[in-house]
């Protein structure tokens, strides 16, 4: 069929909508998340700083290891230096408790720094190598929230990083064992509120030539202050022996590492602290004891060891010589004969080791080093201990013997067989009684070692000092060196050696009081003297053997013996053994009463030691002037030559003769009837007395308490 109806088209779908712009969304909520419709080229994914989170302010610095003790000074200093912003470097030896400091104080007051704070072990001194500032300033940016730290591939980058993280912000940066300025300068952080403490055995000089820091050097802790520190740690146990505990300071020196490891170790082994403390032990021992047995970190030998694998190869030979060096103090001189270098040499290996807090400056050119510091250098020094101790007698002794000299001119001198090596200038006697005071401790260890390898420097030794120890009457001193010397000569089979040793330990028995061991020696020393045909030492014992023989009552046996030795000392012209003899002849005719005689032998000996200048020699000589003037009734002329014997004491430089003086003087004016003046010497004389701490003083308090009706304090005496 035709004519139907037309069939429909279908309908135009609509265009198309253009293709849509892809937005490449990151969902940061949940980790990266990302809505891609069609991608041409790379994707780049930005989170906008809005949408980061904020990471916590850093909290590095570890716990504190106990109570901080006897830090007060220190802890104020840091508030006053930091509480603005700036830098502090914290010094001292190993063990000192720089660390403690350090961590105490940056958690004390971390409130004061809502920016945070950071913490780094440099490992300048350790184990391991020490930390590069290149790689603590990655992981201090990764702390302050930087997410790809590494992408900044030089040091200078990495720090102008950290320097702009920092500012604006009030932060603290604690940089502990450091080495070198090269580690730390980098790491200073860039605001003008944030803090920086640093640490170091290292002095550090460089840091304060770009930067204004506070220098704050550790010392080691004061008896009482060691004894809180140890006390805390042994609780109740340092009660119940007080003594043990004390013992215990003493071992420690006042170095905090070592309090807190010998704390740990007496609450372990009673036995072998008691041991260690009572000295049975050796400097072995010592340190072996001081070691915790499982942390390196916690040994003393360890963490001193680090310090010296530091060291410049003339530094390490340095501290080596000080674990055979006896005595605390070394000078240059010394050092330099030890080590066998020059003084230019060795004074810069002694200021190396000051820089590295392994020794201190206790004087002009005088070092002094910590027990236990040299106790591991004398572990060290083993091998060389022969050679460095053989250099170190052919050092003192000489220098001694000339200081001596000085001291007591025109004494008798054994002559010396080998030569000399260079020395301090002693240019005159008050030099010379310095250096000897100073070196007093070193000379007796040297003389009492009793190692037979150096019997005959030893005996030397105590000889070449005898006239310092009859001047400054160092009694014990004296006496110990000399018994030692005796058992050197002896074991030596030395007679000339025996016999001068006998005589000069014999006047200091005398001077004690200890006249029947006095005697023995010079009746030995004489029948040696006589057997070697020595007419000079023979004469010299009969004139000490008459000291004995005064103070016995035997007067004219002891005059009889000054005899002799007067015609001996005239004839071969001994003009100080002249005038020594005359006077002691003096006080021998004063208990005789023979008066004419005793002030013409004073007078004379007098006369001779002003000639000479003995001017210690002369005092001696004023005073037995006026005890027989005393005798004789003449107050007036006992005062006066009292009187110029003071001044001769003062123009010798002996306080001791210038106390007997003064004690004399007082009698004298006590005797002519004016009891205030008496007072006055007397006071005099007992201060003078008490600073030397000389036995004189209880009788001369007792005396001046009598005669003022006070007691010996000073109160009235009831």
């Amino acid at each position: 069929m035709t004519g139907g109806p037309t069939p429909r088209r279908p309908p135009t779908p609509p265009p198309l909508p253009p293709p849509s712009r892809v937005d490449n969304n990151v969902d940061v909520g949940y980790g990266p998340v990302v809505q891609a419709g069609v991608i041409h080229g790379g994707v780049h994914l930005h989170t906008p700083a809005s949408a980061r989170p904020t990471p916590p302010p850093p909290q590095q610095v570890p716990r504190d290891s106990g109570p901080l003790v006897g830090r007060a000074h220190e802890l104020d200093a840091l508030d006053a230096a930091l509480s603005a912003g700036g830098i502090a470097l914290v010094t001292g030896m190993a063990g000192i408790g720089k660390t403690a400091l350090a961590v105490h104080w940056a958690r004390r007051i971390r409130e004061n720094f809502p920016g945070g704070q950071l913490y780094v072990d440099l490992q300048g001194f350790g184990p391991d190598e020490p930390l590069p500032a290149h790689d603590v300033l990655a992981a201090f940016l990764r702390a302050l929230g930087q997410d790809r730290p590494d992408e900044f591939t030089t040091t200078a980058e990495r720090a102008a990083a950290f320097r702009t993280v920092t500012t604006g912000r009030r932060m603290l940066v604690v940089l502990d064992n450091a080495s070198r300025v090269e580690q730390v300068r980098p790491l200073l952080p860039g605001g003008q509120n944030c803090a920086a403490i640093i640490t170091s055995r290292a002095a550090l000089t460089g840091l304060g030539v770009h930067h204004q820091v506070l220098s704050l050097p550790l010392r080691r802790l004061g008896e009482a202050d060691a004894l809180a520190l140890l006390g805390a740690a042994l609780g109740d146990r340092a009660k119940v022996d007080p003594g043990h505990t004390r013992a215990l300071v003493r071992y420690c020196g006042g170095l905090p590492l070592a309090l807190r490891i010998a704390a740990g170790r007496a609450a372990e082994s009673g036995s072998e602290a008691a041991a260690v403390l009572g000295g049975s032990s050796g400097p072995h021992a010592r340190l072996d004891f001081l070691d915790t047995g499982n942390d390196g970190g916690s040994a003393l030998r360890t963490v001193f060891s680090w310090s010296y694998r530091a060291l410049s190869g003339p530094a390490a030979q340095a501290f080596r010589v000080l674990g055979v060096h006896p005595g605390h103090r070394i000078d240059v001189f010394a050092m330099a004969a030890a080590t066998g270098t020059t003084r230019d040499k060795a004074s810069a290996a002694l200021l190396a080791l000051v820089r590295g807090h392994l020794l201190t400056e206790s004087g002009p050119g005088i070092f002094a080093s910590h027990d236990l510091l040299r106790a591991y250098a004398g572990e060290l020094c083993a091998p060389e201990r022969d050679t460095v101790l053989t250099r170190l007698y052919d050092y003192y002794l000489p220098v001694a013997d000339r200081a001596d000299d000085l001291v007591a001119p025109l004494r008798f001198r054994v002559p010396l067989d080998r030569p000399g090596m260079p020395g301090p200038e002693l240019p005159d006697p008050p030099a010379a009684l310095a250096w000897l005071d100073s070196a007093l401790p070193t000379l007796m260890a040297l003389c009492t070692s009793d190692d037979e390898r150096y019997d005959d420097r030893r005996w030397r030794l105590a000889h070449a000092v005898r006239g310092y120890f009859y001047f400054t009457k160092r009694l014990d001193a004296w006496i110990t060196t000399h018994e030692a010397a005796l058992r050197a000569a002896l074991r030596l089979a030395d007679p000339r050696a025996e016999a001068l040793t006998r005589t000069n330990l014999g006047m200091a028995l005398v001077a004690v009081g200890r006249l029947a061991e006095a005697e023995e020696h010079y009746v030995r020393a004489h029948g040696l003297f006589l057997h070697l045909g020595d007419e000079r030492g023979r004469a010299g014992a009969s004139a000490n053997a008459a000291s004995v023989l005064r103070r016995r009552g035997a007067l004219a046996e002891a005059l009889a013996k000054q005899r002799e030795a007067l015609t001996y000392y005239r004839r071969v012209a001994s003009d100080r053994h002249v005038c020594i003899t005359l006077r002691t002849m003096a006080s021998v005719e004063t208990d005789l009463g023979r008066f004419a005689e005793a002030v013409a032998h004073a007078e004379e000996a007098i006369e001779i030691a002003v000639r000479l200048q003995l001017h210690l020699e002369a005092a001696q000589g004023f005073n037995s002037l006026g005890i027989l003037w005393l005798r004789m009734g003449e107050a007036a002329s006992a005062e006066r030559a009292h009187g110029q014997a003071v001044s001769h004491s003062r123009a010798a430089g002996s306080a001791h003769q210038e106390a007997k003086s003064l004690r004399r003087l007082g009698a004298a004016a006590l005797a002519s009837g004016d009891r205030v003046r008496a007072a006055r010497w007397w006071a005099l004389a007992l201060r003078l007395f008490q600073e030397i701490g000389a036995a004189e003083a209880e009788q001369v308090a007792s005396d001046l308490a009598s005669l003022t009706g006070r007691g010996k304090s000073g109160t009235p005496a009831s």
